[in-house]
């Protein structure tokens, strides 16, 4: 029998693969553990999954690890109020998207969404002035588009799709980029990344690395997981050689014309993709009476639940 690995996009995604019993053991456990907690009736299975699968390596105690993160991940949301990033756009979205080119576009040769970000277009003084708060809620809207879809992809295709490949294109990357203040708003989004959305990352290409970013990336890489370090494809100015090896995991169709793959469609940013299950008509969006998001069910189990009567008022004597 050959041990040659197969072709990617021959076989499943990895992470539609079933939870073994240990897993499971795991998955068990933070449900009940949370049972009660309104953050985790609105997170989806696959959520959990992504804890349990992502942190079943971290050491010495792989379980409480789990466990104070996905913890941390629940408060985080509730005090943010992050099931309501996905109606409601930030602030100044639109200045975000000229600043942050951030795009959600094609998908790879399994499926999964692909993401683009042309980190080398940004302007270290532009993103200063328009404000890291602002940045981060851009960036956190932009995570939250890509986990709705790919819960919904998995919806269409009954299984279960969590991860996506990334593409960086550093062109245009130099030493204005080389400050605390740029590396430093880098580092607190790529923390809400690894805080809160774990093992989401399939592969991600560096394209057009620099020695100048190969400086920054000595800083920043030893904030990266290990894990996620082994996904990382740095790859030079070879434009033909960076798409040979995108092709490995994006069929030409998918890959945007620059790069030079086929796909003509706008790249588009935040705030500019629309959901089946999202009622968009009125000033404000929100969930269809049929969606099946558990924040959507969660909401209607809410407004059904019989209200407390309010405590009658003492007799006058």
């Amino acid at each position: 029998m050959s041990d040659k690995k197969k072709p990617y996009g021959t076989e499943p995604p990895l992470e539609a693969t079933a939870l073994n019993e240990k897993e499971q053991k795991m998955f068990n456990e933070l449900r009940t553990m949370q049972k009660g907690n309104p953050m985790d009736a609105t997170t989806s299975d696959d959520t959990v999954c992504r804890f349990v699968r992502g942190y079943a390596r971290e050491k010495p105690d792989p379980v409480k690890v789990t466990k104070e993160k996905y913890e941390g991940m629940l408060k985080w949301r509730l005090e943010n109020k992050i099931d309501d990033v996905i109606l409601t756009n930030p602030p100044d979205w639109e200045t975000y998207n000229k600043h942050y080119k951030h795009f959600i576009y094609g998908r790879d040769k399994l499926g999964r969404p692909v993401c683009y970000e042309q980190l080398g277009l940004l302007e270290p003084n532009d993103l200063v002035k328009f404000g890291v708060d602002k940045l981060e809620l851009g960036h956190i809207r932009f995570m939250e588009e890509l986990t709705k879809l790919k819960w919904q992809i998995s919806q269409e295709k009954k299984t279960r799709i969590y991860k996506h490949v990334h593409v960086i294109d550093l062109n245009g990357f130099g030493w204005k980029h080389m400050g605390s203040k740029f590396y430093g708003t880098i580092k607190k989004i790529m923390g809400i990344d690894s805080s809160f959305y774990p093992e989401t990352l399939q592969k991600l290409f560096i394209l057009n690395s620099s020695m100048t970013f190969r400086g920054l990336w000595a800083i920043v890489s030893p904030w990266i997981h290990p894990l996620t370090r082994a996904r990382i494809v740095m790859l030079g100015y070879d434009k033909a050689h960076n798409l040979k090896q995108m092709q490995e995991f994006i069929d030409l169709d998918q890959i945007p014309e620059y790069l030079g793959g086929k796909n003509k469609e706008p790249m588009v940013g935040i705030c500019h993709m629309k959901f089946p299950d999202i009622d968009y008509s009125g000033e404000k969006a929100k969930w269809k009476s049929d969606s099946q998001d558990p924040r959507a069910i969660a909401e209607r189990k809410a407004a059904e639940a019989p209200k407390e009567a309010a405590p009658e008022a003492p007799k006058a004597e």
